[in-house]
């Protein structure tokens, strides 16, 4: 297959500037890095985010993709405030610009407040793993570090569905997980009405993640903690399960920069 570069170019502002159009490969169009499968694509943005696009058959889904961010947080009078990037130098890579790299990619990461991370992706066994490193902390608040996914809007009713309607329709899509805790899994259809943050399911984190929905071609989204107690998973709802959803890991601090601190996640 024609190897084919993304154009990066050396002075970068809050984001990779805009990439030129590639001739034959327009759907890697802003991007500054990627890498291809059977089974999904990745690839990190000319924005700063990340793209995970499930595929059916080989081939993209419209509209199907998990959307991805660096997550930053610092503690100001007792409240958690996530940072956003600097407006000059916010994002920064010293890799190659391009598709299906061999070697790990780097980017460096700078948000308001002045604390710089060091995020290493690298795709091994068919996953992706990305590992933080704080390099610079200027603040004296207290900081945390993670990534948050964030699933699509799944299903769209035109009016309220009956639960048999709904359980015909989502009946086959399901969330399950291994709890921090306990190491005991829960799992979850979409159709119910449990509560996956309650106190019986997922109120403490979770150490691993499945879900598996035609919302997103049939496909299974995972992911994994890279070694125990490194972080926790935690998954977000504003509603049933089959609108959407976001899990965000968030990583021991203490544990932060450690060669088994470090997220990993696919779709199969």
């Amino acid at each position: 297959m024609k190897r084919l570069l993304l154009t990066l170019v050396a002075s970068m502002g809050p984001c990779f500037a805009e990439l030129p159009q590639m001739s034959d490969k327009t759907e890697w169009l802003g991007y500054f890095v990627g890498w291809e499968s059977r089974s999904s694509d990745f690839g990190i943005g000319a924005d700063g985010e990340a793209l995970l696009h499930p595929k059916k058959s080989g081939k993209r889904g419209g509209h199907k993709e998990i959307s991805i961010r660096y997550v930053i947080e610092e503690e100001i009078k007792g409240k958690w405030v996530r940072r956003q990037f600097l407006e000059k130098d916010g994002v920064t890579s010293k890799n190659e610009k391009g598709l299906d790299p061999k070697k790990p990619v780097v980017l460096v990461t700078t948000v308001t407040g002045g604390t710089s991370v060091e995020w290493t992706h690298m795709v091994v066994r068919g996953k992706i793993n990305v590992m933080p490193r704080l390099l610079e902390k200027k603040t004296e608040n207290k900081i945390r570090v993670g990534m948050e996914f964030a699933l699509p809007r799944l299903y769209r009713f035109q009016e309220e569905p009956t639960a048999r309607e709904l359980k015909k329709k989502v009946g086959g899509d399901y969330l399950k997980a291994v709890r921090l805790k306990d190491k005991k899994g829960v799992r979850v259809k979409f159709h119910e009405t449990k509560d996956i943050t309650s106190e019986d399911y997922l109120a403490d984190g979770a150490s691993e993640l499945e879900v598996e929905s035609d919302g997103i071609l049939g496909n299974k989204f995972t992911m994994e903690l890279g070694g125990a107690k490194t972080g926790r998973i935690d998954v977000k709802t504003k509603g049933p399960l089959y609108n959407s959803f976001k899990m965000t890991w968030m990583a021991d601090m203490e544990k932060l920069g450690e060669k088994d601190c470090f997220i990993s996640f696919a779709v199969e």
